[in-house]
This record gives structure tokens, C-alpha cells and sequence, in this order.
């Protein structure tokens, strides 16, 4: 069984809330229509973080709805990354590292002072295309990709666990 939690940070004034949004349980073992499984395990396709493949898809999303298309951003690649790895070294899945930081501090600790920051985070999905598919399949998800807020974006990718960090920068 996989849990996706999905966190919604609200535009930050001094008070920096961060509210939890949706909870998505999701069982390994969900099928198509038409029975075959909905995710193929290893052999993988490997994901780079930030790559530009990452961009088109996540940009031809975002442009169904006419919005602004997002540009990987350094930083956010690298706080994705990191928590990336955290979760992947350690074994868990959550927007909380086990130092307590949240999305809002990593984005902050690379440098990035934001205006707006979400965080999408998954485990198990072995390409960008699964992982985006899962994603916008997922209201809470879909929303952070589509929210019109975003201008960047940092993809991190240890394994099969992935971190997708969006923001708007002061």
C-alpha cells in the first residue's frame, strides 16, 4: 500500500502556515480496465533531475490551461534532490524530513525566497511518465502542477522516490 500525502502552501506573509491538504492511499496493486497492472517495475527509464524532458511534460500540462510554463530553477532541483535522497536513504515518504524541515524551510535553506512554494512528493514510479500520470490523476497533486502561481520548478529523483518542488521567487 502507498500513501501520498500532499501539502498545499498558501502565498506566505509573516506567519509562514503550511496546511496539509489530502491524504491519497493508493494500493500497489491497482489495475487497468482491463486487468494488467497500472505500474511495470524495473527495467526503469532513468529521469534526470530537472531534465528537459521533465519540462515538456510537465509544461504541456500546464499549458492545457494556458498557464505560464515553469523553468527549472537550480535551487529547487537541489532542495528536491536532497530531500530526494533523504527519503530514499532513510526509507520513508513524507513532506516532513526527519530533521522536521518542511518544503518551506528546503526551499529557504537553498537560497530561495519565495513568494508561493508546493511540493509533490512519490514513491515507486519508475519514469516521468508514470510519475506525472500518478500526479495529475491525483486532485491535490494536479493542483500544485496547475496552480498558476508557479513559475519554477525542481525535479529530484533518487530510485524510484521523487520530489517535485514548484515556487515563485520574491
Amino acid at each position: 500500500m502507498r500513501v501520498w500525502s500532499v501539502l498545499l502552501i498558501l502565498p506566505l506573509s509573516a506567519c509562514m502556515t503550511v496546511l496539509p491538504i489530502e491524504q491519497i492511499v493508493l494500493d500497489a496493486a491497482q489495475t487497468s480496465a482491463g486487468g494488467a497492472p497500472t505500474q511495470a517495475a524495473p527495467p526503469r527509464e532513468v529521469a534526470y533531475a530537472g531534465s528537459e524532458s521533465f519540462a515538456v511534460l510537465l509544461n504541456d500540462e500546464r499549458g492545457g490551461l494556458n498557464l505560464v510554463a515553469v523553468v527549472p530553477e537550480p535551487r529547487l532541483t537541489e532542495a528536491a534532490q536532497s530531500h530526494a535522497e533523504d527519503m530514499a536513504t532513510n526509507n520513508y515518504l513524507s513532506h516532513t524530513a526527519l530533521d522536521g524541515s518542511s518544503a518551506a524551510d528546503r526551499a529557504l535553506e537553498v537560497g530561495y525566497d519565495y513568494t508561493f512554494i508546493a511540493e509533490n512528493i512519490a514513491q515507486g514510479f519508475y519514469s516521468e511518465q508514470a510519475v506525472m500520470e500518478a500526479w495529475m490523476n491525483s486532485p491535490g497533486h494536479a493542483a500544485n502542477i496547475l496552480d498558476g502561481r508557479a513559475e519554477d520548478f525542481g525535479l529530484g529523483l533518487d530510485g524510484d522516490t521523487w520530489v517535485l518542488m514548484l515556487g515563485a521567487e520574491r
